[in-house]
């Protein structure tokens, strides 16, 4: 009777079931349980010791697991047209078209997430420069017995074993707390601290809703190795340092009073960092972060090692509306430090930034009548406008007092108002020279006849306007602080500034020069784009570098395109034509604007894979935020543009961070969308990042299953030492004990009816076992004679063999059993970019074919140099079922990448669901085994088991369970069975010993069931066959058929053809019997075509 044992909450089996005993040869006594189990371990021992000297020097950890065998020596190459064919297995029936329309296709789901051992619901994606997770998916209960603040230790101390930190709770710093007031939604700002000393970059976002942490992302480092925090270099040096290094490209000048209110710091700051040099993990230095303003026309971030005073790292941090290849660029090298850059701006050159602010004054006493005034003016479009001005005595300020953030009692007026939008006149002055000055615009009258003036203060207010009322923000810092324009802004020696920029406190406004030839003031979603600058810092305060800095330009396109939202360009309203082919600096719809390429005008990238790589401009932040740009276009377009700003809002202040990359970018509009609405938006937004290149596809609406196998449930399997095949029904009862005595060198594969199954055995030979389950009877040939194979699949219908060799090598052989005829398929690892493949797979290992026989699925050992190896799953795409021929042999990955030290091996397909694969997790950095499965089609990826070695699962035929390896509590081997949920892939309850001692556990039905689409004709669709058994006249009869030719074929079970009629059908019902009283008794099939309708029977003759 079969014994269940469960397993406890440690995931461990509770004690033993019973075990495999193979059948005694006459005269020979069973031993006793341990015995057998000593001298099967034994016999298993010499084995795995003679492969493992033999590999233990090559292949990593889950290689020598899998025991792959040493590769053959031979003189002459295999060669498929030199090989034996292979004996018939059966004819392929049924054969009929996929179930998939068009074929199935199989696509990659993105980075395997990593599991946190101890958390299963946790899974976090890991960033492969620093080795920490960027993302952590997955519900974590927060105690209701505990603060916020024990709560969120508690989820560090879970995640702990992804972190890379020493002590998490104490490296994290949590710092601010926001609470929506819809939604039950909390965010947690943290960011990381080495020893009191902040680490450079390194922040993350802890997301709550009722009551459970739902999301957990940033980017952070491991902890530092760093002994001592005090520092050799004062801040005070390492701001001269500062000063002096810009001295040599730019004009360094003290700040006056008046100049240093346009500035958001003072003009040089120092804090004592743990800085990362291009974010490597194992970079960190101890170094002064110097913020350093040498006029009000630049603002640089540089990093100074504070223990040498070496400057590492320095770029600009203005924020311009356009950039220019000609700026100026060093680079710097050290012989302790490996790379390092600067990156500046050469003032002198007509697209350097300047901008300053007017002194302020005393206050002048408040007349009766002054306070918020209005005025109609012209703009530079020839529009009459409402302006928002201010009236102080007998004269008119563009001073807009009209807002809700407007403070009157803090305001000192007209020289420092607070909460206005302002508009100042710098009088074509450069912030760069002494001669810099600024001036009110104002008037006597409240008429205003400079069209410049009204555009630029006009702008402010919409862009002010739109802020407010899209999303509700208070002004650019979201806490009513003023709006500063200034216009009239010139080159140092008095040349047209050809640009606008963002300070970090005001908006700085060219007349325009080469590239413009219209005042920059004058465009609205200008405007936009330099006061969403402000937004941006206020908020995420993206890094103004690399992938970051894209970002931060590319949101402010986006908040300037929705401000001026009638089209997808920016600056088309003053672009020079002759400069720009579009008459447009940037086109969101197209970002190639025109261009071929990056020396041509206004071009950016439209996909990841034409990124710019270099250091110019930040490093691309211009260049490059046309691959976001492009997304949002989608996006947009695809949800509409009301939607889709609400989303990007959302992730921009919810779920970014300063180090934000692209990725980070897409994980935050897809999370935004999923908080505010529903699949549709989701879907659109994975869509619009795959389109450019930035993550994998929304799932598609593929995910089709077919009806479980109506036979008998059996399962497959050896025993610990490989000596023996055996059936056993999954309550325990033995079925054939032993189905053979030819020892499996691989696993078996079986066709979907149970009827046949092939495996290799220890001679290298290819095997067949035919199982009759209406007698009982089995029968065990050699399919393939030659001792070169090392593993085998079949098709589910029986068509097709994938094989393996003992060459080790980087092919597959498929054979067809209609053409008689072998073909091999290279494999390979394609790239994300461009359609490049790279071809470092050294051998593949367990293969599985899909439902529509088109395509195997395979794990293979990849060898990337010397030092790293590593396993994973990909598919190949063999044949074509319409063509009726092999495929051209394209490849496939499940995941488009694993993390550090991370192999994936050993899958399996759903019984039911092709879309649903589990397989085995090895993480060889920590010595962890997971049984994991995954929807291909959402990309969901779960946790079934937590297990001490390989599980090589099998899922059930109704797809409730997998049966897999594992050990009980007294360490024995045993097959299991995990309980499953619904979904297929996540565990339901605890799992239960199955039996003891057996191996490689194939779970199978003996039923029949075609694999077709819903309108092909099968067996119950009209045609009828009797009797069945039948001894002389077997009659076919069928409903209304076209007039046409039919054919009927019988085959035995070899798949030889036995007998062939054909006749002529006229239409309506009809029937034909067939003389099959010259075959022998036995078991048959008989398939008919008529037309295009096919079924396919089997039939007894006896």
């Amino acid at each position: 009777m079969h014994r269940s044992y469960h397993f406890n909450k440690s995931r461990q089996m509770v004690e033993p079931g019973i075990r495999l005993r193979a059948l005694p040869k006459e005269g020979e006594f069973i031993p006793p349980l341990e015995t057998l189990k000593r001298q099967k371990n034994i016999k298993k021992m010499h084995r795995f010791l003679s492969i493992l000297v033999a590999m233990l020097m090559v292949f990593p950890l889950f290689s020598q697991i899998k025991g792959i065998p040493a590769k053959a020596e031979r003189a002459v190459p295999l060669n498929p047209a030199s090989l034996e064919k292979v004996a018939p297995i059966r004819p392929g029936v049924p054969l009929a078209e996929s179930l998939f329309s068009g074929g199935r296709q199989f696509k990659p789901i993105g980075n395997l997430p990593k599991p946190i051992k101890g958390a299963p619901s946790l899974q976090a994606y890991i960033s492969p420069e620093t080795g920490t997770p960027y993302l952590i998916r997955g519900t974590f209960a927060m105690a209701a017995g505990k603060d916020l603040q024990d709560n969120v230790e508690a989820y560090l101390e879970a995640a702990r074993p992804v972190l890379q930190m020493d002590s998490p709770t104490s490296e994290f710093i949590f710092y601010k707390k926001e609470t929506e007031a819809t939604g039950n939604f909390q965010h947690l700002f943290l960011r990381q601290q080495y020893k009191g000393v902040r680490v450079y970059g390194a922040e993350a976002r802890l997301h709550i809703k009722d009551g459970e942490i739902y999301l957990f992302n940033g980017r952070f480092f491991p902890t530092p190795a760093i002994e001592n925090v005090e520092p050799t270099i004062s801040k005070e040096e390492a701001g001269a340092l500062v000063l002096a290094d810009m001295a040599t490209f730019t004009k360094v000048k003290e700040l006056s009073p008046m100049e240093q209110q346009l500035i958001a710091s003072e003009q040089v700051e120092a804090e004592l960092v743990v800085y990362h040099f291009n974010k490597n993990k194992n970079s960190g230095r101890l170094a002064w972060q110097v913020t350093a303003v040498p006029n009000v026309t630049h603002r640089y971030a540089y990093f100074v090692d504070a223990k040498t005073g070496e400057i590492l790292r320095s770029y600009s941090e203005l924020c311009q509306l356009a950039h220019h290849l000609n700026s100026r660029h060093e680079v710097r090298h050290s012989s302790d430090f490996p790379i390092k850059d600067k990156i500046a701006e050469d003032c002198s050159t007509k697209t350097a930034d300047c901008g300053l602010l007017p002194a302020g004054k005393a206050g002048k006493t408040v007349d009766l009548l002054d306070g918020p005034a209005t005025a109609f003016a012209d703009d530079l479009f020839g529009i009459s406008r409402l302006l928002n001005t201010y009236q102080i005595n007998n004269n008119f300020f563009l001073i807009d007092a009209s807002r809700t953030m407007f403070n009157l009692a803090q305001s000192n007026l007209p020289d420092s108002p607070v909460g206005v939008i302002w508009t100042i006149n710098a009088l074509n002055t450069s912030p760069e020279d002494n001669n810099f000055q600024t001036a009110h615009l104002a008037t006597s009258d409240n008429i205003w006849n400079d069209p410049l003036s009204v555009s630029a203060h006009y702008n402010g207010g919409v862009a002010y306007e739109y802020f407010k009322n899209t999303f509700g923000r208070e002004s650019i810092n979201g806490q009513g602080g003023k709006i500063i324009s200034i216009i009239n802004v010139v080159e140092s020696g008095g040349d047209q500034m050809d640009n606008a920029f963002w300070n970090g406190e005001a908006m700085w406004y060219g007349n325009g020069n080469v590239a413009f030839d219209a005042p920059l003031a004058k465009a609205p979603d200008v405007a936009g784009h330099e006061m969403s600058h402000g937004v941006v810092q206020s908020t995420a305060n993206l890094e103004y570098f690399g992938e970051s800095g894209a970002l931060n330009e590319s949101f402010a396109d986006v908040f300037g395109a929705m401000i001026d939202r009638d089209d997808w360009t920016i600056g088309e309203d003053v672009a020079n034509s002759n400069i720009f082919p579009t008459g447009a600096l940037r086109d969101m719809a197209d970002p190639h604007n025109g261009g071929n390429g990056f020396n041509d005008n206004g071009y950016q990238p439209a996909h990841y894979s034409e990124r710019f790589s270099g250091s110019q401009d930040n490093g691309g932040v211009h260049i490059n935020s046309g691959i976001p740009n492009k997304a949002f276009q989608l996006f947009a377009d695809a949800v509409g543009k009301d939607k889709a700003e609400l989303v990007y809002y959302r992730a921009l202040t919810k779920y970014l961070f300063r180090s934000a990359q692209f990725v980070d970018c897409r994980i935050a509009v897809v999370q935004a969308a999923t908080d505010l609405y529903g699949s549709n938006e989701v879907v659109a937004a994975q869509n619009a990042f795959a389109a450019v290149g930035i993550g994998a596809g929304a799932p598609t609406d593929s995910q089709t299953d077919v009806s479980a196998n109506p036979g008998d449930d059996y399962i497959l399997m050896t025993d610990v030492g490989f000596d023996q095949l055996y059936i056993f029904r999954p309550d325990g009862s033995s079925v054939f004990n032993p189905l053979s005595t030819v020892s499996p060198l691989s696993r078996p594969s079986i066709t979907d009816d149970g009827s046949a199954a092939v495996y290799i055995a220890e001679d290298n030979t290819m095997q067949v076992i035919f199982i009759d389950w209406q007698t009982g009877q089995t029968e065990q040939q050699t399919l393939q004679p030659e001792p070169i194979w090392r593993n085998v699949a079949v098709s589910k219908d029986g068509s097709h063999l994938s094989a393996l060799t003992t060459d080790n090598d980087n092919l597959i052989w498929i054979y067809d059993f209609t053409l008689q005829t072998w073909q091999t398929f290279e494999l390979y690892n394609p790239t994300t970019g461009s359609g490049q493949t790279t071809g470092n797979v050294e051998f593949a290992d367990i293969m599985q074919w899909d439902f529509t026989g088109e395509w195997v699925m395979y794990d293979a050992l990849n060898r990337i140099n010397a030092g790293i190896e590593y396993w994973d799953i990909n598919f190949v795409n063999v044949w074509d079922n319409d063509a009726g021929d092999f495929a051209g042999g394209a490849v496939s990955q499940l995941f488009s990448g694993l993390p550090d030290g991370v192999s994936v091996a050993n899958p399996t397909f759903s019984k039911n669901s092709d879309y649903i694969v589990a397989f085995d997790y090895l993480d060889e950095f920590n010595n962890d085994f997971l049984l994991l499965a995954t929807n291909i089609e959402t990309g969901d990826v779960a946790t079934v088991f937590e297990n001490s070695d390989l599980s090589w699962p099998s899922y059930s035929t109704d797809d409730s369970r997998i049966v897999f390896e594992a050990n009980d509590n007294n360490g024995d081997p045993v097959l299991a069975f995990a309980p499953l949920a619904d979904d297929k892939i996540s565990p339901e309850g605890n799992a239960t010993v199955f039996i003891g001692d057996g191996r490689r556990g194939l779970w199978f039905a003996d039923g029949e069931r075609t694999l077709v689409d819903a309108g092909e004709v099968t067996e119950n669709a009209g045609i009828e066959i009797f009797p069945n058994p039948v001894s002389d006249g077997l009659t076919l009869k069928w409903a209304p058929l076209e007039r046409g030719r039919t054919t009927i074929e019988i085959f035995d079970l070899l798949g030889k053809k036995v007998q062939s009629d054909e006749f002529e059908i006229r239409e309506g019902s009809a029937e034909k019997t067939i003389d099959l009283s010259g075959l022998p008794p036995g078991n048959y099939f008989a398939r008919l075509r008529a037309g295009e309708r096919m079924a396919a029977f089997k039939v007894l003759k006896l």
